[in-house]
């Protein structure tokens, strides 16, 4: 199983509901609306997808006070949170940048 793959084929099995809209950026590029899924595991781990653009993208992951730390797309990364529902991720190589965030949080609220 192709770990791109995935991303889509468990989005479309979530309810329309489940799937937040949100906006994407991949590798500084422009924002792009995309889809948000979260599900937090026993071990307090987050597994977020977000597909838009072509780009299924994957972050499983721990938050620590404003900081998480865990893979994205499979490479290990570390992420902050600019404000409540607007986090970065970048790969611990710097090959690969991801921001996401809702619409009202992209230039910052609490």
């Amino acid at each position: 199983m192709k770990l791109l793959a995935l991303p889509l084929a468990l989005l479309a099995a979530l309810p329309a509901s489940a799937a937040d809209r949100v906006r994407c950026s991949w590798d500084d590029g422009p924002a792009k609306p995309c889809a948000y899924a979260d599900t937090v595991q026993p071990d307090g781990s987050h597994r977020m997808i977000f597909s838009g653009a072509g780009q299924p993208t994957i972050f499983i992951g721990k938050p620590q006070t404003g900081w998480w730390s865990g893979t994205l797309n499979g490479k290990p990364a570390m992420g902050y949170e600019r404000n409540r529902g607007n986090i970065v991720f970048a790969t611990t190589d710097l090959s690969h940048r991801f921001a996401w965030w809702y619409p009202t949080e992209e230039h910052g609220s609490y």
